[in-house]
């Protein structure tokens, strides 16, 4: 056995860890293109933010057969009219639901700001019998999000 042979074979710096590290700089930029492509293509989509606001049930009665009930925009993000669904449910009958968006009521402009107030008539077959408590919900359309969970008692009049 020739031990400088050996010796002088270690103290060679040639070897495998150049090629080892050009393939995993290949991979990575390989693998950082992919996810750009992904995001530029729109194979990923990124969720909208659901917007944040304070709403509370300003008024709620029965009349006539009819629901009306008037929600305040207290604080927060101002609500697109076409975005944004309200469902109104009757908390003692739960098949008494009506859901609309707020660009289904005339006195809705294109947007609901801090400090309105929009009045919703319910007057189709959805609400039969006088509801004593509602729940409202505002939700979301792009994002999904539920905005505002609100329940109110309802005054028949």
């Amino acid at each position: 056995m020739d031990f400088n042979k050996i010796k002088s074979d270690l103290k060679k710096e040639d070897g495998v860890s150049p090629v080892v590290g050009v393939i995993l700089m290949v991979a990575i930029v390989v693998l950082l293109a992919a996810i750009v492509a992904a995001f530029v293509f729109g194979v990923v989509t990124i969720p909208s933010p659901t917007p944040q606001a304070s709403l509370a049930v300003d008024d709620a009665t029965w009349e006539d057969e009819k629901l009306n009930v008037t929600l305040l925009h207290q604080s927060g993000s101002t609500l697109d009219a076409l975005d944004t669904k309200i469902v109104i449910t009757d908390l003692n009958n739960t098949d008494n639901v009506n859901t609309t968006t707020l660009s289904d009521w005339s006195n809705v402009e294109d947007d609901w700001s801090t400090g309105e107030r929009i009045n919703i008539t319910i007057e189709d077959d959805d609400f039969k019998d006088y509801p004593d408590e509602i729940e409202v919900r505002v939700i979301d359309e792009p994002s999904g999000g539920t905005i505002s969970v609100m329940t109110s008692t309802v005054t028949e009049l």
